[in-house]
């Protein structure tokens, strides 16, 4: 299927450092100073989403009060502890494949936006969300060639619909190795590890870092590294769903190549080792129609990922074709879905790709919004710096930060034709039943059947973006419509992405709140704070002046008054004077002071 050079490509396994030219890490700095309290709001209620999802014995500092111990035998009956990591969706499984994506994805953004994440005061709660993943994932891979791919079995699963404190068991545990291999799934845990250690390691240069991130971002790639060799060198390349039948009904793979190309991308960040850049190259030329892919990205699809990144990593490329190719790819890609070319949208403006967009339509509209922000950020606004036509530049800026994603993110906030918030728990117009077997208070699957609009024993599950609506904007708020209503890892995480970006660079909040501070235009962000001096100095420095005037006024107005009555004093004090003279003629001097007054003489 494939040239025979692909496969030596892959079997490459020296290293040399890459040319300094070839790759510099932009950190991108807010430009607001004082983010959106709503933003800030939404950003922890989609990390706290995640913690209504852990699995396993759960920490001290819980902050989801409802949530219990649970699962703590995960793992026994192969005597391979898998306790931890986080619930798929509404349901109590665990799957690697999603959970490897949804890992790349907030690492992703948790490198890209740490800023943000740190002006919202998320930092931490950043760093233990994407740890309680990692950390179930080093569980699941035991062996250099050995993967853990699902604990559960979703016939048994499906049919239960209780607490979190009495899920059915034995849970089996399928796995991937070296005899029952799957490329697809082995590369994107290789990404999830490399992802995640590059996030450490961003995260222990910043000011909330610390050594241990730095440790633990070398604990991570071990891991990506054993993942990455393995799915490279193990043949024949293969879904991981010819291993393991049980994931053909939920998460089965269409494809390995992009999982493959997207692991020596994820390497390549992580190490700066230029040889896993060259190999992904080689293998992305080799691949038959790879600039036609129009898919969302989402678990099963990261060729739109790809396409970014490629050309966020080739920018400083000495090699200045092949840097303009990768941006031809990614401007295609990014075009055409801005374009309305390979994307429909919904009468209320939502991205709607057929097929894909039917059960999480949502996350593919905020994925697409991730891309365009992230290439817009990473690519357009550092050549616009030293383009010679700035002009046409901006207009791409413009392009890909303004209009089309604005209305996405509103869309989701209730700004469509049925005025359907779609994150739980935000407002009044928020799905008040999520598909969420742990948030609903139910006992069994037969209670919600029966009875699915009752709330008594309900929770809210805060933060969780729901599935979404159909292509005609309507939308089920049904417990258990799991296409449109289920809450899911993978959703959320391109979500939390646009939320941390808006939290650096828009200082408005989202259109339901009154705007508190913001006199700049949405489709020229980010840029710049709208002025230099800070709402307080512009303020001071037009009401101090009039202060000063009042104040030396009055002072005047009081030093005047002062005057005339001194004077009048002085009047009254020289009539009394003249008086006691007379008074001394008349008397004498001897009988004035037997009378005992005071003698002033002048």
């Amino acid at each position: 299927m494939f040239s025979t050079t692909i496969f030596i490509v892959a079997a490459i396994s020296y290293f040399r450092i890459t040319d300094a030219l070839t790759f510099h890490e932009r950190a991108l700095s807010p430009t607001v100073q004082i983010p959106s309290p709503e933003y800030v709001k939404l950003l922890n209620h989609s990390i706290l989403f995640y913690e209504a999802q852990r699995s396993g014995k759960l920490p001290s500092d819980n902050r989801v009060p409802w949530r219990h111990d649970s699962a703590l035998q995960d793992g026994l009956i192969i005597n391979n502890d898998l306790t931890g990591g986080y619930y798929d969706a509404g349901n109590y499984l665990k799957f690697t494949f999603p959970l490897s994506y949804t890992i790349f994805m907030l690492s992703w953004g948790g490198a890209d936006y740490i800023e943000g994440y740190q002006l919202a005061n998320q930092t931490n709660y950043l760093r233990n969300q994407i740890k309680w993943a990692t950390d179930w994932l080093i569980k699941a891979h035991p062996h250099p060639s050995t993967l853990f791919v699902q604990v559960g079995d979703l016939g048994v699963d499906n049919n239960y619909f209780g607490p979190d404190s009495n899920i059915p068991i034995p849970r089996p545990c399928f796995q991937i190795n070296e005899t029952n291999f799957g490329t697809d799934a082995a590369s994107m845990a290789a990404t999830a590890f490399a992802s995640a250690s590059h996030f450490f390691n961003q995260l222990a240069q910043s000011k909330a870092g610390n050594q241990e991130d730095s440790k633990y971002a070398e604990t991570l790639l071990m891991h990506a590294t054993q993942l990455y060799n393995s799915s490279h060198n193990i043949f024949p390349y293969s879904r991981y769903q010819t291993s393991v039948h049980a994931v053909e009904d939920a998460y089965a793979s269409t494809d390995y190549m992009d999982d493959l190309i997207l692991s020596g991308v994820a390497m390549y960040r992580a190490t700066r080792n230029i040889t896993y850049l060259d190999q992904s190259l080689e293998l992305y030329k080799a691949t038959a129609g790879i600039s036609s892919h129009s898919e969302p990205l989402g678990w099963d699809n990261k060729w739109g990922a790809l396409y970014v990144l490629f050309a966020e990593l080739m920018l400083d490329s000495p090699d200045h074709s092949e840097a303009l190719e990768r941006r031809i790819d990614a401007e295609n890609y990014l075009d055409n879905i801005v374009s309305g070319i390979t994307v429909n949208k919904t009468n209320g403006g939502l991205l709607f790709w057929d097929f894909f967009s039917n059960s999480n339509s949502n996350q593919n509209a905020m994925s697409a919004s991730h891309l365009l922000l992230s290439y817009s950020a990473k690519v357009l606004r550092p050549l616009s710096e030293k383009s010679s036509d700035k002009d046409t530049m901006l207009t791409k800026i413009k392009r890909y930060e303004g209009k089309l994603f604005i209305h996405q993110l509103d869309y989701i906030f209730g700004k469509n034709p049925i005025n359907q918030n779609y994150v739980v728990g935000e407002l009044p117009n928020s799905p008040k039943y999520p598909h969420s077997a742990s948030a609903s208070g139910f006992k069994t699957l037969n209670e919600a059947i029966k009875n699915p609009s009752d709330l008594s024993q309900a929770h809210i599950i805060y933060g969780a973006m729901v599935g979404g609506p159909s292509k005609n904007d309507s939308f089920s708020d049904i417990l258990l419509d799991w296409t449109q209503a289920e809450v899911a890892l993978d959703y959320n995480a391109p979500y939390q992405n646009v939320l941390a970006y808006q939290v650096m660079f828009n200082p408005k909040s989202p259109f339901y709140v009154s705007d508190i501070v913001d006199s700049n235009n949405q489709d020229e962000k980010p840029k710049t704070v709208s002025s230099p001096v800070p709402l307080w100095g512009i303020v001071l420095a037009v009401v101090l002046p009039v202060l000063i005037f009042i104040s030396l006024f009055t002072f005047l107005l009081i030093r005047r008054r002062n005057q005339k009555d001194t004077e009048k004093e002085q009047s009254s004090s020289r009539n009394n004077i003249d008086q006691e003279e007379r008074t001394i003629r008349q008397l004498g001097v001897d009988e004035f002071r037997s009378s005992g007054s005071t003698l002033v003489v002048i």
